[in-house]
């Protein structure tokens, strides 16, 4: 940019200004000067005329070693058009008209893009209405994300004050609880003691008394009115469960026998269990902590492969995988989205595994009366909540686990103790429920870990598994008690009868016969007969193959599941509807953008353009210093601060879901649908973000690069960076993935060329790491578009070379920006597939 010298020249009318008045050297013989120059003075057929260079003064010394244009030092002196101006001969210098801008070196004014501002005498484009666009999609935003706030609570029945933040509410609350002072004053009138009094208090103790006795009445009343209400909600789910098997009644029998499961390192887990689980029936499992229960369950529902045994489903050998679609599993841990309501929940697990003849209005009836039969109603708008959100109680919770399995309408449903962790009442309800719905048909297998008496009873059988994952009892849990009194042990009839069942597998039940060990326990059921023993109980008999009911089940559960792009659609529908209450983290993600860019913007502001390089010849010699650094400085610190941005927040993406991803992959989810339902629905939160990331530093640095231009670039570089941390996320466990993410992203932008260049990466024959990162094709982008203006005046081609940039391929560079977006999230992807492959069973 020229800059104005306070001082006159010593001798105006003299050839060079200063040194005695000389006449310069002459930079050229032509009569005329090259497009985007002033020579005003030059006269055709005038030698005296030509161009020359003069002796600079002191002061633009110290200017042209400063990287800044001086004015001319002598008469003849030609000078590059100035920014500002445009010079469509090179004896005019005329000011840009208000619609244009004009660059150094401009011949002709070059319009303004759509939605930017140019003033009269504009060097560079100003975009505020980029920024007003911003702030019209926040306001829209806000309103939007407002209402639907408002709305979730009015369906969960909760009071509008709970969109209102913590603080107000609870100023509020403190408000209305204040008692009123005529009330506190009539509550100093104390009456002293007396007869009448003690009589009233006689009278009150008996009232309430009775109180007591009726509300009692009352609660049994509302028990039993419950009970009745659950077992018509659980048989109008026949007909639902007869069309989800397209009207044929089937079930899930499994006969085993000799199970194992061997360790690598040789250690027995399990060994020589034999029995059989019956459709219609409730079957527990149980045992001492550590005896291999959850094992037990976890390779006859094929999530372990077992390393000894024989498996029958049916009557026919086979393996459970090829029954994955027709069976649930609900794992102990409630893992599902909290941010979902209970509804949400459970019709997105109905979506995607029911089959695919049935209608939006079929499924979401089918929910609607699964959350009846579950008694799940009157929460079915309220969200599952965690730790620090408000939402449902654990047993409520509990039973939503088991009604997104449900949801699918299983055969057989695995159940990894869905007691634990729930108070007594809430955990005989969540048995009552298992026992209607068994009444359906399906064959139910639960863990269950010290349960009282009347959820051990809810259980038709039992299987007792002694340390060292041993059968030590198989039958029904009515004969159980009498089978072990058999053998000499002793039942307090004060005690609970599944307490003394445990201590007994424990080896510490009463036996004043004979000491029996577990070992003893183990050995005297296996020596048992194989049909009926004393005590009645049912051992293995022989399985008999049903061919047709096989094949039957078998094409039913092809039939099941949404396919793969119709399940990408609901997990994209699901992640919006999680962004959505999530809505303070993505408007503090949005800010976090613009502060970034706001922070580039305030680094890179400056009153002059940001690239100069030496003149064309002949004009070089009056060249000013280089300055070619800033731009690829202004890449790099762009790539820096949006990895710093948005490192931390595209970790969140899959690290906070992974257990949920396993469970539904487990169920037979499709894995595909989930990753690019989630990778799609990401992408309007980047477009948010790049926006006023763009916006705010395209209006404070005011680069010659167009705001049409440089968004691109920096929405691929949010979508790079999105897709480097899904790819981390995959590897470390969330504690750790944030901060290496950032850290990497960080990494990663230094590769933009800005140091060391792209010149010297190849001299070193290692060119294809930087080829790697998306900092490097978007620091070629913003250099090739930001040194345009600039080709016809200044020897560009030097300092790109000098770089290693290639210029002109702008489509190029942003199509490999999005080729590399797209590859982190396909690595990503195959890493979500490979990594614990074993938890996606």
């Amino acid at each position: 940019m020229l800059v104005e010298f306070d001082d006159p020249p010593l001798f105006p009318n003299a050839p060079c200004y200063f040194n005695n008045q000389t006449s310069g050297i002459v930079l050229s013989s032509d009569y005329s000067c090259p497009p985007g120059y002033f020579c005003p003075n030059l006269k055709p057929a005038d030698p005296t005329t030509l161009p020359v260079m003069c002796p600079p003064s002191p002061l633009c010394q110290i200017y042209r070693f400063g990287s800044v244009t001086c004015p001319p030092q002598g008469k003849y002196e030609p000078s590059i058009c100035d920014p500002g101006y445009y010079c469509p001969t090179f004896k005019e210098k005329l000011k840009c008209p208000a619609g244009s801008y004009c660059p150094s070196g401009t011949v002709t004014p070059i319009k303004c893009s759509a939605l930017s501002s140019c003033p009269e005498g504009a060097w560079t484009q100003s975009t505020p209405v980029s920024l007003l666009v911003c702030i019209a999609i926040d306001l829209i935003l806000v309103v939007v994300l407002f209402s639907l706030r408002l709305r979730d609570i009015r369906r969960s029945g909760g009071a509008w004050t709970e969109i209102l933040p913590a603080f107000v509410r609870s100023r509020l609350t403190a408000r209305r609880a204040r008692v009123p002072s005529s009330a506190a004053s009539s509550a100093k009138a104390v009456p002293s003691a007396s007869t009448d009094e003690l009589t009233a208090d006689v009278s009150t103790a008996v009232l309430v008394s009775v109180v007591d006795h009726t509300s009692a009445a009352t609660a049994n009343t509302t028990t039993t009115a419950a009970m009745r209400e659950s077992k018509a909600n659980i048989a109008s789910l026949t007909e639902t469960w007869r069309r989800g098997l397209n009207g044929h009644d089937l079930h899930l029998d499994f006969t085993f026998t000799d199970m194992g499961l061997q360790l690598p390192s040789g250690k027995q887990i399990l060994q020589g269990v034999n029995g059989q689980i019956k459709s219609s029936r409730m079957t527990a499992i149980m045992g001492p902590s550590g005896a291999g229960k959850t094992t037990f369950m976890n390779v006859l529902c094929g999530k372990v492969n077992r390393t000894k045994g024989e498996l029958f489903v049916n009557g026919n050998k086979a393996e459970i995988p090829q029954y994955k679609k027709v069976i649930g599993y609900v794992p102990q841990d409630d893992i599902m989205i909290r941010e979902l309501t209970v509804r949400e929940v459970v019709l997105h697990s109905a979506k995607c595994r029911l089959p695919r003849s049935w209608t939006s209005a079929e499924v979401e009836t089918h929910v609607d009366d699964l959350l009846r039969a579950l008694n799940l109603s009157h929460v079915a708008h309220t969200p599952i909540g965690d730790e620090t959100t408000r939402g449902i109680s654990g047993g409520q919770r509990k039973r939503v686990n088991i009604a997104i399995e449900m949801a699918a309408v299983p055969l057989c449903l695995f159940l990894d103790e869905p007691t634990s962790g729930l108070d007594s009442t809430a955990a005989l309800d969540v048995a009552d429920i298992l026992s209607q719905v068994s009444q359906l048909g399906l064959t139910i297998v639960a863990v269950i870990h010290q349960p009282r008496i009347e959820i051990y009873r809810k259980f038709d059988d039992v299987l007792m598994i002694a340390p060292g994952g041993r059968t030590a009892y198989l039958g029904p849990t009515s004969q159980a008690k009498s089978y072990f009194e058999s053998l000499g042990f002793e039942f307090d009839p004060n005690s609970n009868e599944a307490d003394v069942l445990m201590d007994i597998l424990a080896g510490k039940g009463i036996n004043a016969v004979a000491q029996l060990s577990p070992d003893d326990l183990v050995r005297l059921w296996a020596d048992r007969s194989a049909a009926i023993d004393k005590s009645g109980a049912v051992t293995i008999p022989a399985p008999i193959a049903d061919k047709s009911l096989d094949k039957l089940i078998t094409s039913i559960a092809q039939e099941r599941g949404a396919s793969h792009f119709m399940q990408a659609v609901y997990c994209h529908n699901r992640s919006l509807l999680q962004q959505q209450r999530l809505s303070g983290t993505i408007l503090l993600e949005v800010f976090v953008g613009l502060f970034a860019g706001l922070l580039l913007g305030l680094a890179t502001i400056s009153d002059i353009e940001l690239f100069s390089v030496m003149y064309i010849p002949p004009f070089t010699p009056l060249s000013p210093a280089p300055l070619d650094h800033l731009i690829p400085l202004t890449s790099l610190l762009m790539g820096m601060s949006i990895a710093l941005a948005s490192g931390s927040a595209g970790v969140s993406v899959f690290s906070e879901e992974k257990t949920v991803f396993w469970r539904e992959a487990s169920a037979g989810h499709s894995k595909f649908g989930y990753y690019a339902g989630k990778t799609v629905a990401t992408f309007y939160r980047l477009l948010l973000s790049s926006l006023h990331y763009a916006a705010i530093y395209r209006i404070l640095a005011t680069p010659t690069i167009t705001f049409p231009m440089v968004y691109p670039i920096v929405l691929l570089l949010f979508f790079g960076v999105y897709g480097v941390s899904a790819l981390i996320s995959m590897l470390v466990s969330r504690e750790n993935a944030r901060l290496l993410s950032v850290i990497t992203n960080m990494f990663i932008a230094v590769f933009c060329g800005y140091g060391p260049t792209l010149r010297q990466a190849k001299n070193w024959g290692i060119i294809f790491i930087w080829e790697l990162s998306p900092a490097k094709w978007a620091a070629e982008a913003f250099y090739s578009e930001s040194v345009q203006p600039f080709k016809d005046v200044y020897l560009t081609s030097i300092t790109t070379k000098a770089l290693g940039y290639t210029v002109d391929r702008y489509a190029f560079d942003v199509l490999m920006m999005l080729v590399l977006g797209v590859a982190f999230r396909a690595v990503a992807f195959v890493l979500m597939l490979v990594i614990n492959r074993e938890k996606q069973r």
